[in-house]
């Protein structure tokens, strides 16, 4: 498969993954079919959605957002009143799983205007995870992407009423080639991750209808506003890391030898994890940590 060098002026298509790209997707209402396909494929097969709406800024916020620490989400609800969030998780974030059921748990709540009509529709909230799950059990989740978190009961699992539902899929451990993606669900997980590095479509990609999300992530069919906010959105991203890996690599050293003082090993392993998802070269996290380089690798 070809794929473009690092340098921005030959990429073909966009980053899904970046600030940019997941605005100029998620963030343009004319890709609603685009974004129905994205999150059809990652949805339960009973809750496939035909139709959506943008979610409106004055009830919920900005419809497309981002952090300080790069999450971006973008709302919107089909036909039946079901609310998807759909969230961009870059970066280590401590207590991330609880702040997801929060945001959730919030978008749920709004729905009940009058505070005693509990009948409102689910939300849904997917999360494009760019970071790691450490999930206690590592062996059953080894060749597993996508998991999902809702209201069960304990033995028997059954589920009363859909009300709070949290799909993640783990894109960062997800490494298919494309030849090896043979599922529909593998392949929209291949151009998640991969769709910035294309310089041509996937040989399966019109056999499974995703021509026109490809179409989307095409940079020169952009016209020239959304090329600019495009040009833009991705430079804020590149300044806000920098900024973020040069104070890391000034300060952590200093930070982390308390942590080397005391014999905390895993919040060594945990720091250097952070570094690792930020950029930071490993050589630089080894000298800080203590952490050789085969560990940092392997975390």
């Amino acid at each position: 498969m070809e794929t473009a060098e690092n340098s921005e002026m030959e990429q073909k298509y966009v980053d899904i993954l970046s600030l940019g790209g997941f605005n100029a997707i998620f963030g343009d209402e004319k890709n609603k079919a685009e974004v129905m396909t994205i999150i059809n494929e990652l949805l339960p097969e009973h809750r496939k959605v035909v139709e959506i709406d943008f979610m409106p800024t004055e009830q919920f916020g900005p419809v497309i957002g981002y952090s300080k620490d790069f999450r971006y989400d973008f709302r919107c609800r089909d036909s039946s009143g079901v609310v998807f969030i759909v969230e961009l998780q870059k970066y280590y974030e401590t207590a991330w799983f609880k702040r997801c059921v929060s945001y959730a748990s919030r978008a749920y709540d709004r729905q009940n205007k009058s505070g005693e009509d509990y009948d409102v529709p689910p939300v849904y909230l997917i999360g494009l995870m760019g970071v790691p799950i450490m999930h206690p059990d590592k062996e059953y989740w080894k060749d597993k992407y996508i998991s999902e978190y809702t209201f069960r009961e304990k033995d028997c699992h059954d589920l009363l009423e859909e009300t709070i539902v949290i799909i993640f899929a783990e894109l960062t451990k997800f490494d298919k080639s494309e030849e090896e993606c043979l599922t529909r669900q593998d392949r929209m997980l291949y151009l998640l991750k991969n769709s910035g590095k294309l310089r041509v479509p996937p040989a399966w990609s019109e056999q499974e209808n995703y021509t026109e999300l490809l179409n989307a992530c095409h940079i020169d069919d952009f016209s020239e506003e959304k090329r600019n906010k495009y040009d833009s959105d991705m430079y804020d991203e590149k300044r806000r890391k920098g900024e973020m890996k040069a104070a890391i690599e000034m300060g952590m050293a200093e930070g982390l030898a308390t942590g080397r003082e005391e014999g905390r090993e895993e919040e060594k392993r945990n720091n250097a994890l952070k570094f690792k998802q930020l950029g930071v070269a490993i050589e630089t996290i080894s000298q800080a940590t203590g952490l050789s380089v085969e560990e940092i690798e392997a975390l």
